[in-house]
């Protein structure tokens, strides 16, 4: 039974992934969650007004994970019996590790049991089919729908895997609202040009094709 108010033992295992801020752990015993923990900050921040702003608000230390949440549960009220379709990574509350607070997510796998694969990867390897391009379209359908706020959405934290036998591609990080002022969340307009301009970003990388007009990828 996951009981989320035990101090859970992490230092002893080999993070699965890296980001930018946070290391990805197995959940001990859960084979089908992941932990996504905020590194401590090693270094000085260079920027006199980021130090003041932490010395302030010590909570932003946590920032990104709490929007991350926040635009998970959103997307997850909207989305009513399509739920099982939602694009995101469910995220399930914050357990405490012996490596730091912890966001206890779901983990996105392959056929094989294996960590789902990313599309930057599968588009390089040039295993990115029709039918895979199909779902992909369908993936970003859902994020113009949902109003998903990307923070960072890139092509290497889009993957492509399984949900109650389902394939599917799913956002597994860079999304919740960045800014204090939450502009894009309040402005749908605001919000698509962002989204369009990541979706952009994503042909570029992956040598496929983004039509603006009708928001879909297509074969260059």
């Amino acid at each position: 039974m996951l009981y989320a108010v035990q101090l859970l033992r992490l230092s002893d295992q080999e993070p699965l992934a890296k980001g930018g801020h946070r290391n990805v752990y197995a959940y001990p015993d859960q084979p089908g969650l992941l932990i996504k923990v905020t590194r401590p900050r090693t270094r000085r921040n260079r920027s006199v007004s980021k130090r003041l702003v932490r010395r302030i608000l010590p909570d932003t230390a946590f920032r990104n994970a709490l929007k991350e949440i926040e635009c998970e549960m959103k997307a997850a009220l909207k989305s009513g019996d399509k739920i099982a379709q939602l694009p995101l990574a469910r995220s399930f509350g914050v357990v405490q590790t012996d490596v730091g607070p912890g966001v206890v997510v779901e983990r996105i796998q392959s056929g094989d049991g294996q960590l789902a694969k990313h599309l930057l990867s599968t588009c390089r390897q040039h295993e990115l089919s029709d039918q895979m391009l199909g779902d992909l379209n369908r993936f970003v359908e859902k994020l113009f729908d949902l109003q998903i706020v990307g923070r960072d959405i890139h092509a290497e934290n889009i993957v492509y895997g399984l949900r109650d036998q389902t394939r599917m591609f799913f956002l597994i990080d860079g999304y919740g609202e960045r800014n204090l002022v939450p502009l894009r969340s309040l402005s749908r307009r605001l919000n698509d040009r962002s989204l369009n301009k990541q979706m952009q970003h994503i042909a570029d990388r992956t040598g496929l094709r983004w039509e603006k007009t009708q928001r879909v990828f297509s074969f260059a």
